[in-house]
């Protein structure tokens, strides 16, 4: 399992992203999941915000769940390379959303419009109603991708922004071999 990032580290910017990040690998890869198994994943998540499902995740479920973070992560990959999603990812993620609003409970009232999973919803469904809540956000435009490995975040800095998930996780990592690369040339 990786470090965690810790609290005066910039996040992801979003639980959303933070449920993309759940992968361990350093570089470019996506093959190492950052948690042992379903309940640890359902652990995480809360911590981020998301209510506790009434019953354990399903192996079935949890492969649900992790085609949802993949498929996700390859569209704002994209969109943070300035690239337009694939067109097989954007259906994906558009018939998801269509089936959870379709299940989903919807209010008006004084704050406006309210979107929650069914009372029976599970982990997916609010994964998916907070990747909607994502997208529709002000933030969006600023997402941003680290230049070392595949986590995603916003990035709510002034000027050039953040290169990096965090310093502590790739942006020491980067700048260390920066360093090494300069001595090796100048020797």
């Amino acid at each position: 399992m990786t470090k965690a990032i810790s609290r005066s580290e910039p996040g992801a910017g979003h639980p959303f992203l933070t449920f993309l990040n759940t992968v361990a690998d350093d570089g470019k890869t996506r093959r190492i999941d950052s948690f042992q198994n379903a309940t640890v994943l359902v652990r995480l998540l809360e911590e981020e915000g998301f209510a506790a499902p009434s019953e354990p995740v399903t192996p079935m479920q949890l492969r649900k769940i992790l085609t949802l973070r993949e498929t996700a992560y390859a569209a704002f990959s994209a969109i943070a390379a300035g690239r337009a999603p694939g067109r097989e990812d954007g259906l994906y993620l558009t018939e998801a959303l269509k089936a959870v609003y379709q299940d989903a409970e919807i209010g008006i009232g004084d704050n406006g419009l309210t979107v929650a999973a069914s009372p029976l919803g599970r982990v997916y469904e609010q994964l998916v109603l907070s990747m909607d809540e994502l997208l529709r956000s002000d933030q969006f435009g600023r997402l941003r991708e680290c230049r070392r490995c595949t986590h995603l975040f916003i990035d709510k800095g002034r000027g050039v922004g953040r290169r990096w998930c965090s310093m502590s996780r790739c942006g020491n990592r980067a700048k260390a071999e920066s360093f090494r690369a300069r001595q090796r040339h100048a020797a």
